[in-house]
Formats: C-alpha cells, structure tokens, sequence
C-alpha cells in the first residue's frame, strides 16, 4: 500500500509537471516574460519554474531574448503547420484513394514520417478484404514495412550512417531484414525501381508495396501503400498494380505543388 501511494504521488506530480509547462507556453503565447513575471504569474517559487523553464529551453520551445525575457521559438508553430499539412494531404488524397481502393481491391493505406518511424494517417478497405491490422495514429520502424524502407531510401549516406548507429534492427518476424548491409542492398534496390514491398517482415502473412508522394519542395512527405495477405497479394499482383499506384502518387503529389524533373533520381 505505501509502494501504490508513492507511485500514485508521483504520477500526479509528474502531471502537474506537464501542466505547469503548459502554462508556461501559454503565457509566453502572449508575451515575452521575464524570470520573475512567470514566479508571480505560475505563483509557485524559484526552483520549481527555473527547473520548468529549463527543460523547455532544452527542448528548443522556449528561448531568453535581448530583453532578458522568455518567448517562444518557431517550434511549436512547426509542429502545428506539419499537422496542417497532414490535414491538406489527405483531404488532397482521398478521393484518389477511394478510387484506388476500387481498381486494386486491396487495402489503401497512407502514411508519412518521424526520423525513424512510419506514421499512419488513414487507410481505405476493400469491402471483401480480410481485415488488415494497419490502422490510422498507428506506427512502425522504418526498416521493416514497405513506405519506410521507402522512406530510407530519401536519405544520404550520411543520414543512413546515423540511423544505423541509433536503429536496432530487431526481428518482428522470420523475414525481418536484421543486416544492415542486406538493408543497404535492399535500398539501393528500391531507389533504382522507384517503390518498396513488404514480404512479411513486420507482420506475418502480410505484405505491401508503396510508392512516394511529394511535395512542392520534391521532397518526399507521404508514402501510397497498398497490403494484402500474403497468400493472395503475390509479386504477379504487385507486378500488375504497381504502375497505376505509382501514377495515382504522382497525381497526388502535383496537387501538393510537386513538379518532377527529369534526371532527379532519388529525392529528400
């Protein structure tokens, strides 16, 4: 009972923690703020804002200006406009997937990135389709489903070293590319095709494909992906269905502004 009330203390502490700094970025949403304004507006003490304040500052959302005052960086407003942009994508997109969901008669999914996971915005079903486990505000490791290897394709030598170093790649299943010089060769084959597939390595019985949407920077924000089971989404299939995924892809992106030029090649 005394272990449950202080873990029961703490989670409320952290909890007025996040609250506290909230109202911090709120305030400073107002105005710049000295030290001593946010003690007397927060009406809590020295220790506890500077620690508050700190850690914000740390994490690049609040900075101390000429003025010896506290306001806020463009991070929060970076944030908000990459939702926007979520927002405007897929009200761009859904009409095409809809009418992609029809032709293929798989499952249409939709998904853009972090540094080193696959965010999942909406997927569309095929009405007769077994029910596949990718559901929107879901996630995955880049490495091993089809719009993030895709997605790694994007990155320079560079960014592929980095991710290396920090990635784990940890088996989901038998299929689960774990070497990263197979992952290397898988890449350097998917940017000379110009699209990925899955063959069961995050989920088994499942495989996908996914081809890049672009924005109007040519820089690769979204991936179109198509999933079906293993046993009835063959490489005939995926052969077959390719090409028009890719030309629904590339309808979407020059509704974002992408304009494609000859002899790019791989893009970021």
């Amino acid at each position: 009972m005394i272990l449950e009330g202080r873990l029961i203390l703490i989670e409320q502490k952290n909890l007025k923690t996040i609250e506290n700094s909230m109202r911090i970025l709120e305030a400073l949403s107002d105005e710049p703020r000295s030290f001593f304004e946010l003690i007397d507006l927060m009406d809590s003490n020295k220790a506890t804002i500077h620690r508050l304040i700190t850690t914000l500052e740390e994490l690049d959302y609040i900075y101390k200006n000429e003025n010896n005052r506290y306001q806020l960086t463009l991070k929060l407003y970076s944030l908000g406009k990459k939702e926007m942009e979520r927002h405007d994508l897929l009200k761009k997109a859904r009409p095409f997937l809809l009418k992609l969901v029809d032709e293929v008669k798989e499952t249409v999914v939709i998904s853009t990135f972090t540094r080193d996971t696959v965010y999942y915005l909406d997927k569309f079903e095929w009405h007769s389709a077994l029910r596949i486990v990718v559901e929107p505000g879901k996630t995955a490791p880049l490495y091993c489903v089809a719009s993030g290897k895709l997605y790694l394709s994007h990155f320079s030598e560079e960014e592929l070293a980095d991710y290396f170093a920090k990635q784990s790649l940890l088996p989901f299943t038998e299929t689960t590319i774990t070497n990263a010089d197979k992952l290397r060769e898988e890449i350097a084959k998917i940017r000379q095709q110009g699209f990925a597939i899955d063959n069961e390595e995050w989920e088994e019985y499942l495989r996908g494909v996914a081809v890049p949407i672009y924005d109007f920077s040519n820089r690769m924000v979204a991936a179109l992906s198509i999933s079906g089971v293993s046993y009835r989404f063959s490489e005939e299939k995926i052969t077959s269905i390719v090409d028009e995924v890719a030309q629904i892809a590339n309808e979407i992106s020059r509704l974002l502004g992408y304009e494609e030029r000859l002899g790019e090649g791989s893009r970021k």
